[in-house]
């Protein structure tokens, strides 16, 4: 509830967000994001332990744009978070 408050009030250039957040899912969380105008184009990015095919495809069709799984790949989030980005 905390970070969609602060999203709001200052929007991020990027979102990495866990699916299993203690107060809420990671995809409900993204629904209330997109509702909010100035947040309905911020790139979004899942990490989750749940690796499971089904799991990727509702992160896919919730509107992550990439969806990581733990352990990370360091390697990987640095590629996906600089193509998710645009060049400054």
């Amino acid at each position: 509830a905390d970070g969609l408050a602060l999203a709001a009030e200052r929007p991020p250039d990027l979102v990495l967000l866990d699916i299993q957040l203690p107060d809420l899912d990671g995809h409900t969380l993204l629904q209330r994001l997109r509702a909010l105008p100035r947040l309905q184009d911020v790139p979004a990015i899942a990490v989750s332990a749940d690796a499971t095919p089904e799991a990727v495809r509702r992160g896919q069709a919730a509107g992550f744009g990439t969806y990581l799984t733990k352990p990370l790949d360091m390697d990987r989030l640095v590629a996906v978070v600089q193509a998710a980005l645009p060049r400054l």
